[in-house]
């Protein structure tokens, strides 16, 4: 027997065992013959697809299909009286069976990591039943709904844009701005679904984290009115603000690296600064006190796609793509500096892809502007936590965003020497 010959079946044989054990697990209690497939049947359904593949190889595919078809006329048969021995009205077995009998083919044709994978993820399917139904069970309408949005976003809205710009003037190109859309809004998107899978195990820091993954600022916002009704301190709700900044920093980190890769080694100091900055400062005001405990953070989100939002943030890098194009024609690139301050005061991802994907303005300014941008909306959220919060929140709090801010400067300052 050939060695190549022998590998394939025995990858087909194993992938038909795999399946087995797993199937063959979730009725072992079950009294022997009282069963139409166990472990050995779908381990020799994997040996039998690969074999059939072999033959089908060699004696052309009408031999493939002959094997194919009566295993899958017997295999059918077997399951139908299970399933009226049991008034079972599951098809899942059915489709294992099948399945495991086209992997162990796939496997025979010599496609061994594919089908292997393949295994793998079906046997993951099959094993973690009760954790998918009781995830199904907890989603909303909306959630279902906003994970349907990005997919039609992707790959129905997406590819039936034009492919550069569309006015006179070169100013928007319609595929590029979804595209950016469809970035923020999936990046939000995971950070919602992480603040509901977590849930009420997550505590003050861990819950600002996630959520600032949605919203920074809605999570300040959130900090600030616990401290107001007494439900945390001020030093706690400040560093978990805090750890919100960091969460932000890091995010632009990621934008740009992922956006414009050859801006990091200029944003980078000066980034890693004000992170490091901003960990020291909320682990300094995390340190035990007396005083109310800081409760789980679960801010009440509302899933962040729906067409208002995802039309509203669109409208947000448009406006301001025209904007900094205007600006620049009439006053220079400079221009693009106080812009992006503006902007900043409501969203620093709208700065980040105008800069990185639109308007493309030197290096040295687009830098400047995604930094200034940052201090803009960490000058905006402290000015909140002092209307939202009481003052002690808003002077922690302020302190620990202008001393990561002053640690930013002092890097950009000696990144410039």
């Amino acid at each position: 027997m050939e060695p190549e010959l022998l590998q394939r079946l025995t990858a087909a044989l194993a992938i038909g065992a795999l399946i087995g054990i797993e199937r063959g697990w979730k009725q072992r209690s079950d009294e022997p013959g009282s069963r139409a497939a166990g472990l050995r049947t779908f381990t020799l359904a994997g040996l039998l697809g690969g074999i059939a593949a072999v033959v089908g190889t060699n004696l052309g595919a009408a031999a493939f299909a002959a094997i194919a078809i009566a295993f899958s006329a017997l295999f059918g048969a077997f399951q139908w009286r299970e399933t009226l021995a049991d008034e079972d009205f599951s098809a899942t077995s059915t489709i294992a069976g099948l399945l495991t009998f086209a992997l162990g083919g796939l496997a025979g044709l010599g496609y061994l990591h594919e089908a292997a994978a393949a295994a793998v993820a079906a046997v993951c399917i099959l094993a973690f039943k009760q954790s998918l139904h009781a995830w199904l069970g907890g989603l909303t309408w909306p959630e279902i709904r906003s994970a349907l949005l990005i997919l039609a976003m992707t790959f129905i809205a997406l590819p039936l844009l034009p492919s550069g710009p569309i006015d006179p003037w070169g100013l928007i190109d319609l595929r590029e701005l979804w595209f950016l859309t469809i970035l923020i809004a999936t990046i939000s998107f995971a950070g919602y679904v992480a603040v509901r899978v977590l849930g009420a195990r997550a505590g003050l820091a861990l819950g600002a984290v996630i959520g600032s993954l949605v919203s920074s600022t809605l999570t300040v916002a959130e900090l600030a009115g616990r401290v107001r009704k007494g439900t945390a301190t001020a030093p706690d709700a400040a560093a978990a603000a805090s750890l919100s900044t960091l969460v932000m920093l890091i995010r632009i980190g990621l934008l740009v690296s992922v956006l414009a890769p050859h801006l990091l080694s200029e944003i980078l100091p000066v980034l890693g600064a004000s992170v490091a900055v901003s960990a020291a400062g909320a682990l300094y005001l995390f340190h035990p006190r007396n005083g109310p405990a800081g409760q789980p953070l679960l801010p009440e989100l509302k899933s962040p796609l729906d067409m208002r939002s995802v039309a509203g943030f669109a409208l947000l890098i448009a406006g301001l793509n025209v904007s900094i194009a205007l600006a620049t024609n009439w006053a220079g690139d400079i221009a693009v500096l106080p812009l992006a301050i503006l902007s900043g005061f409501a969203d620093v991802d709208a700065v980040i892809l105008n800069v990185t994907r639109l308007s493309q303005p030197p290096s040295g300014l687009a830098v400047a502007a995604i930094l200034l941008a940052a201090l803009a909306n960490m000058f905006s959220k402290s000015v909140l936590a002092f209307f939202t919060g009481n003052l002690q929140f808003g002077l922690y709090f302020a302190g620990a965003s202008l001393a990561a801010c002053l640690a930013g400067a002092a890097a950009f300052g000696l990144w410039l020497d």
